[in-house]
């Protein structure tokens, strides 16, 4: 829809048109009538001094022409302020081309450098994600590693509190086992107590006689066995199987089935496991000097009757015991079918009361050696009844029985070795009385 304006018409712009197109008053047709002949009369009048030059000549040449029109004084003509124009025309077309490719330049080298910086923005990021990945990986894994190693610490715990409950179990049935053993051996002990007591009497002691001993020490050297300061022997003359039984001061059984014992004893000849020997002998010792202190039981037990050699029975037996150098022999018997027998007890010193009691008689021996030689008047080292008399104090009637007994040679004087042989000898029985003769 279009819109009119209404014009207000001013007295003094009466001279003026209005043009539609700028919407302003211009100057009326009169006015532009004489500034066009103004302007006509001027260029007729240029064209006239141009014409009028003596150094102008027209080119008859058809068309227009640049050169057309020359200075007769040799100036450029409007031909050459062309060329010139042109020349500068294409300088400044070659600096804008130069600058557009500068700009250009710029332009590619700024969208490079934007592009390079989005790469490096972009490269930057993808790094940090990267890290940021690492970061969550390895916090992953150190959480998962947190994880197991918290795993593998419970199955720890537990593993340990399993052996723990284990070892705990085990301790105690230990206890129980060791509480049932020590009922059991009390109980065995009270039995065999009450045995002892009834087959005591069937049990004789004495010191062993010369005869027993070096029976003893064929059998024990026969056997390869050895001897020591503290050593219990058994002998029997058949081809039974007896067994000797020792109970140690801990409470450890010595037999054929427990043949070396925690507190050093050892029994190194079991005889007749099979029926091998009519003289058997069996031995158990203790290393010089090792045996513990305290009290020592010994037993012997009717293990089995070899029926194909057709023994006897009873079966009689020696027990022979070495205490700290003491030697005691017991005699005793059983048959097939009988309980294990209790034969004897004896108590060994600890290694401070034997070596005490080895000081001891390294003085009185020391001692007896002084007052013999005191004794001995003539300096012969043999004493006759009446310096053995002086020497050990004794009355001639005592001292007359002892140099009697020691005077092995009959040379009427006893030297200290017979003496002391003379006073240790023993008066048990002989073994071969005890035997059964079959």
């Amino acid at each position: 829809m279009k819109k009119y304006q209404i014009l207000e018409v001013n007295p003094t712009d009466a001279t003026k048109d209005y043009d539609p197109v700028r919407g302003v008053m211009e100057p009326t047709g009169i006015v532009t009538w004489v500034a066009s002949t103004l302007l006509a009369g001027g260029f007729i009048l240029g064209l006239w001094k141009i014409l009028s030059r003596q150094d102008v000549t027209v080119s008859a040449r058809q068309g227009m022409n640049p050169e057309g029109l020359r200075y007769g004084s040799g100036a450029p003509g409007f031909g050459n302020a062309k060329s010139e124009l042109d020349r500068k025309l294409a300088i400044v077309a070659t600096r804008r081309r130069r600058q557009e490719s500068i700009a250009d330049r710029l332009a590619l080298e700024n969208a490079e450098l934007q592009v390079r910086g989005q790469l490096e923005q972009s490269r930057a990021r993808q790094e940090a994600e990267r890290q940021q990945m690492l970061a969550d990986a390895r916090d992953a894994a150190q959480e998962e590693a947190r994880a197991s190693s918290a795993a593998a610490q419970n199955i720890r715990d537990q593993q340990d509190e399993a052996r723990r409950r284990e070892q705990e179990e085990e301790r105690f049935a230990a206890e129980r086992e060791n509480q049932r053993q020590a009922d059991f051996l009390a109980a065995e002990e009270a039995r065999l107590a009450e045995i002892a007591r009834a087959q005591q009497q069937q049990v004789s002691s004495s010191n062993p006689n010369s005869k027993a001993i070096s029976e003893l020490q064929a059998r024990l050297d026969r056997e390869g066995a050895k001897s020591s300061d503290v050593q219990v022997s058994l002998m029997w003359n058949n081809y039974n199987d007896l067994d000797l039984h020792i109970v140690c001061p801990s409470g450890e059984r010595i037999h054929g089935g427990n043949k070396t014992s925690a507190c050093g004893g050892v029994l190194d000849v079991d005889a007749n496991v099979r029926a091998e020997t009519r003289k058997p002998v069996e031995n158990v010792f203790w290393p010089e000097g090792t045996a513990p202190g305290g009290q020592y039981h010994v037993y012997v037990h009717y293990y089995q009757k070899h029926k194909k050699r057709r023994s006897k029975d009873p079966t009689s037996f020696q027990i022979i015991v070495n205490s700290g150098g003491e030697t005691t022999e017991y005699t005793a018997e059983l048959s097939k079918g009988d309980s294990i027998i209790q034969v004897c007890s004896f108590t060994v010193s600890s290694n401070a009361e034997r070596e005490s009691m080895k000081r001891e008689l390294e003085f009185e021996l020391e001692s007896l050696k002084n007052r013999f030689t005191d004794a001995d008047a003539d300096g012969s080292a043999l004493l006759s009844v009446e310096e053995l008399a002086k020497a050990t104090g004794m009355s001639l009637e005592e001292a007359e029985v002892i140099h009697k007994r020691a005077d092995k040679d009959g040379d009427g004087s006893v030297s200290l070795d017979e003496y002391l042989s003379a006073a240790d000898a023993p008066g048990a029985p002989d073994l071969n009385s005890l035997s059964d003769n079959d």
